[in-house]
């Protein structure tokens, strides 16, 4: 690894803009004694990385140039080298920038309007959050503080749907979740803008305030998988112009040195994966049939971003980089010289695309990194074609736009999942991993209700609640219940739902549901493995709306 970085640093010199922080003998050197970074373990299940304080994760910075996420966890074998959240924009016609990719220009805080001018602040109380599924007040103190950070973000489960954290009533944390990270961050701290951050960097605060969630669920299907959200705010007193939202991952997928990627259009998944189905010659290879590894965006939530473009990071001794390495370039969607990207296998009609290798992998139809690359520059729109070695891969995922402004305190999100999946071979590890995406796909779309499967996004006219089906039944019956559009789901706060069970003398016995629910058709499975024969009654509880039907056990 250190005999990659050091060729990777030569390069970075000669781009001028992007010297990563994984090349430095000391990865702290460069930062503020007043900031004390915070490096935290985040395993909810059998993935593995780290979370920082300064807006990266996916490293692990306690040696040098070492990677970060590990899969199988424990297992020794690796990933991803780094990744971050990058957001740029020009306010007052200059050009800002708070980037995350190598060391992170963010740091633990929040900023507030003094006299119409923005203020960072910080204590001890804003630190990297996490609590276990677990956990209690009592044995972790991250748990016992946790409504300290409920102003800023931070998730809870609200049993009664009063939308105040009650710390002897509600839960930290996703509901569900093995895990659950939080931290507060802002960018408007001056000395944390670095020149050397990798991906950009070294401008003028932008005054961004960013809530970090992370979790993982350790349910069947899920295990490889997390999911990460930033809700990000613009704390400064400007609008923020031409605002652009990126993912950067610096992937390692076991040896880095024989990896390609790629992009699923459908699924909105970057992908890394094996181009030679030997992931060998390296301490952290996988061998033979290694995993692929992927990064699905997500648009979960109302004020979630869409995804703009999927671009690779390439250095300016490459063919097709149109130069040194402008981080906003990539960020647009386009190659360093505002060149587009086109696509070799279009033979009629536009070639212009900002999403780069979006062919399918597995059968080889489209475009993917075995077909190369057209060497264009200047603006032109044709070149020739140019193939391409597998190695060391980097990419930008990015939302917003040349016309999209962000106003003072106002918010978006950006959420995407990593994921991993191993199968009978290098190609077939990108089916396994486009399976899983799916079955993210459907969590997001039900709004992360564990348990409860959304059958239809239809929207229903009125709250229906059905007959459970078997009836009578031992042990297992399902229960169907449709949610309409509702203020409450149309202003993206979802309806608050109870499905409950009672005994035959009106008793409750156990609450199969109690979420909030966007409109949509739902069924839940009840096991009643533990109950006695006999009748039992179930209950739709809502805004406005009840209904109890009578069901039989019988075994």
């Amino acid at each position: 690894m250190k005999m990659k970085y050091k060729i990777f640093l030569i390069l970075v010199l000669l781009n001028f803009l992007y010297i990563p922080q994984s090349i430095c003998n000391n990865p702290y050197g460069n930062y503020s004694p007043s900031v004390v970074i915070q490096q935290v373990k985040f395993d909810p299940n059998n993935t593995e990385t780290w979370v920082y304080n300064t807006g990266i994760f996916n490293q692990d910075l306690r040696t040098s140039n070492t990677p970060g996420f590990q899969w199988p966890r424990g297992s020794g074998k690796f990933a991803v080298f780094t990744s971050g959240l990058t957001l740029a924009a020009y306010i007052n016609g200059q050009y800002h920038t708070a980037a995350g990719s190598y060391k992170g220009e963010y740091a633990p805080g929040y900023v507030t309007n003094q006299s119409g001018v923005p203020v960072v602040v910080t204590n001890n109380s804003f630190k990297i959050y996490k609590v276990n599924r677990t956990d209690n007040w009592i044995n972790n103190p991250d748990w016992a503080n946790w409504g300290l950070m409920v102003p800023y973000g931070a998730p809870f489960i609200d049993y009664n749907h009063n939308n105040v954290y009650e710390p002897t009533i509600d839960t930290p944390g996703i509901r569900g979740a093995a895990q659950t990270i939080f931290v507060c961050l802002t960018d408007g701290f001056p000395e944390e803008h670095k020149i050397g951050e990798g991906f950009g960097g070294g401008t003028a605060p932008m005054f961004a305030e960013v809530h970090m969630t992370a979790w993982g669920f350790d349910i069947p299907g899920l295990e490889d998988a997390q999911f990460i959200k930033w809700d990000i705010i613009n704390r400064n007193i400007f609008a923020w112009n031409s605002t652009y939202f990126g993912m950067f991952y610096d992937p390692d997928l076991g040896c880095p040195d024989d990896d390609y990627i790629g992009f699923d259009t459908v699924g909105k998944l970057g992908i890394c994966y094996n181009a030679d189905n030997d992931d060998a010659g390296c301490n952290y290879g996988y061998g033979l049939n290694p995993p692929a590894f992927g990064v699905k965006w997500l648009k979960c939530y109302p004020n979630s971003l869409d995804l703009n473009s999927f671009v690779p990071l390439l250095m300016s001794n490459q063919p097709g980089s149109c130069g040194y390495v402008i981080p906003y370039q990539l960020l647009r969607g386009f190659k360093n010289d505002g060149s587009w990207w086109l696509n070799p296998t279009i033979t009629q009609g536009s070639r212009k695309t900002k999403f780069v290798f979006s062919g399918d992998i597995e059968s080889g139809a489209g475009w993917d990194e075995s077909d190369g690359i057209i060497n264009n520059c200047g603006g032109d729109t044709t070149g020739t074609l140019v193939p391409l070695q597998m190695g060391d891969r980097r990419f930008v995922m990015a939302a917003g736009g040349d016309n999209f402004t962000l106003a003072p305190n106002q918010s978006k999100t950006v959420m995407i999942a990593q994921l991993i999946a191993r199968g009978s071979s290098n190609l077939n590890s990108v089916t396994k991993l486009k399976q899983l995406s799916n079955h993210i796909q459907v969590l997001c779309d039900s709004g992360f209700i564990i348990g409860v499967n959304n059958i239809s996004s239809a929207v229903p006219n009125t709250f229906v609640l059905y007959q459970n089906y078997p009836n009578p039944f031992n042990p297992v019956t399902k229960i169907k219940f449709e949610i309409p559009l509702s203020r409450g789901v149309s202003e993206g706060r979802g309806v608050p739902v109870k499905l409950v069970v009672y005994d035959i003398l009106g008793r409750e016995i156990t609450v199969l549901v109690n979420e909030k629910f966007k409109p949509g058709n739902y069924e839940v499975e009840w096991n009643a493995d533990k109950y006695a024969s006999g009748i039992y009654f179930y209950s739709l509880i809502t805004e406005g709306f009840s209904e109890t039907k009578k069901m039989i056990l019988v075994k």
